[in-house]
């Protein structure tokens, strides 16, 4: 989902779309006739078809429950299925809409709604944001059933151990935790209505908030280097000196994203107690630093942990009310280390270098392209939307299947991390064969913190509703991410090959970006220079 929406956000910040080349209604106007109601139809009627197909799924999952597990796993496969079905049809709508009608200019400029920043931009998405709260509205029943079944087969062996572990304790420390937050309230089945509101924040909001202040500064610079540049043959130093501007305000956004997070999702600093000071235990071990450990409240639908922020001050570490329920405090620890993974191999900077790489290649597609077409035709003859959405398609292509890649080496990073963040003391190894507390010691992974975390992540998956083999755009699949924990404990050369290759990858994105900041500077520094000699 989150790619959707990134996508969606990218499409509303072009000024050109459609293309008239792709438009299915050109040289028609867009307020009357055949291109509004065409136009209409097609943005509007999308919602009829994702409401029905939404039904269609909905009855198809719910007939796969028997009360049996293997009715269980055949529900959750045709669910995760569907699901995937219809992140590619609302990514699809998008450019439908976007792209091939003249929906853009009909709510910009025909309905006039561009002339207010950011809420005629909003409008654009509407349809989308519709679609979502049909479809979620009408997945609610599903969800629920996953949930509850979910909870009880994963919870029952848990709370039986836990029980007879527990004899002499009412609670154990995540248990004691909860209870002492601030914001808990009784355990009720979650209503339609904060399930809609937890959807909308855990998957729009994360990403919206942030990339609204993108478009809303887009607004305010793009008048502000029009006043201050009018004339025509400075177009270019004026669209350099708007996107300088936006990168530098996207800059502060995203350091920024995670305070402003901390109150889009409903959090609290995690309760004093023994489990808080066991994560600070950790923290000072593996030498994390910062700001604060939050309770992160789900309505207990998200067992999982995050840890958010690029710099100490504005850095914080999310564990999910579900994981505090339905956890032990050593399957707890190792998903905090798995998050502390993502800060000590600095994965966040390396995100926004790849985010760096993802512009300069788009950017550079649509240069060769623009020469080719001088080159061919004597003169520029595409029309610059259609570079516009070139280079548009070339970013999205990068995220989609370049950061995915990245990501999932980084995810099996912060794994690796994570076994060796809870490798346990000699005496409490259990495995007499492990390569780093047996009798003959060997560098690899501790079987027994191994065994855990690998465990962990199946209960993770379980718990979730996500089957164990399902891909994955971010993580991959729990399968796999096992297969590789297993095959590092007994292979210490595959560990050290992995870590090479990691290493590797971080180089080549810090050589990537100072070479495409060379090429840039080399492009745009004489006709900048001339551009700012004319406006002195």
């Amino acid at each position: 989902m989150y790619f959707v929406v990134i996508m969606a956000f990218a499409l509303i910040l072009s000024d050109t779309l459609p293309p008239e080349q792709c438009n299915l209604f050109p040289d028609q106007p867009v307020t009357q006739g055949a291109s509004l109601v065409g136009t209409l139809s097609i943005v509007f009627g999308q919602l009829l078809a994702i409401i029905a197909l939404a039904f269609f799924v909905r009855k198809k999952t719910l007939s796969r429950f028997d009360g049996t597990p293997d009715g269980h796993d055949d529900a959750t496969d045709t669910f995760a299925f569907y699901q995937q079905v219809f992140l590619f049809i609302l990514a699809g709508l998008l450019v439908l809409n976007m792209v091939f009608t003249p929906w853009p200019n009909l709510v910009r400029t025909g309905w006039g709604l561009g002339r207010i920043p950011l809420f005629g931009d909003l409008m654009l998405l509407a349809p989308f944001f519709f679609s979502l709260l049909a479809m979620w509205t009408i997945f609610y029943p599903v969800e629920m059933r996953f949930r509850e079944e979910c909870f009880s087969q994963a919870s029952e062996p848990a709370t039986k151990s836990a029980n007879a572990a527990m004899s002499t304790s009412p609670e154990n420390d995540a248990i004691g935790a909860l209870n002492a937050a601030l914001q808990r309230k009784p355990k009720v089945r979650n209503s339609l209505g904060s399930h809609l509101m937890d959807k909308f924040r855990h998957q729009v909001l994360i990403l919206a908030v942030p990339m609204s202040i993108i478009v809303l500064a887009k607004h305010l610079i793009h008048g502000y280097t029009e006043a201050l540049i009018p004339l025509p043959r400075d177009v270019m130093i004026r669209g350099l000196l708007l996107n300088t501007a936006l990168g530098a305000v996207s800059v502060i956004v995203l350091a920024m994203a995670p305070l402003m997070l901390r109150y889009i999702w409903a959090t609290e600093p995690l309760p004093a107690g023994p489990l808080r000071d066991r994560f600070m235990a950790t923290c000072r071990r593996v030498g994390l630093r910062y700001r604060e450990i939050l309770l992160w409240h789900t309505h207990g639908m998200a067992v999982n942990a995050a840890v958010m922020g690029f710099i100490t001050p504005l850095r914080y570490i999310l564990v999910s009310d579900a994981l505090l329920e339905t956890m032990d405090e050593d399957e707890i620890e190792a998903v905090f280390g798995h998050e502390a993974g993502h800060v000590r191999h600095w994965h966040l900077p390396f995100f926004g270098l790849f985010a760096i790489v993802s512009m300069y290649i788009a950017g550079g597609a649509m240069h060769l392209i623009f020469f080719v077409d001088r080159k061919m035709n004597g003169a520029p003859q595409l029309d610059g939307a259609i570079l516009q959405l070139v280079a548009l398609g070339v970013l999205l292509a990068m995220w989609l299947f370049g950061f995915s890649w990245l990501s999932r080496k980084f995810e099996r990073q912060a794994d690796l991390f994570g076994v060796r963040c809870i490798t346990p003391d000699m005496k409490d190894c259990l495995v007499a064969q492990c390569p780093v507390h047996g009798n003959k010691k060997a560098p690899g992974l501790c079987i027994s913190a191994a065994n855990l975390f690998g465990r962990t992540l199946y209960k993770i998956a379980d718990l979730n509703g996500i089957p164990r083999e399902a891909p994955s755009w971010r993580h991959g699949s729990i399968e796999s991410r096992c297969r590789l924990i297993e095959t590092f404990t007994s292979n210490a050369l595959a560990v050290a090959r992995f870590d090479r290759m990691l290493l590797f990858i971080k180089i080549g994105l810090v050589v990537v970006t100072l070479i495409g900041s060379a090429v840039a500077v080399w492009l745009y520094y004489e006709p900048v220079a001339k551009a700012l000699e004319r406006l002195s």
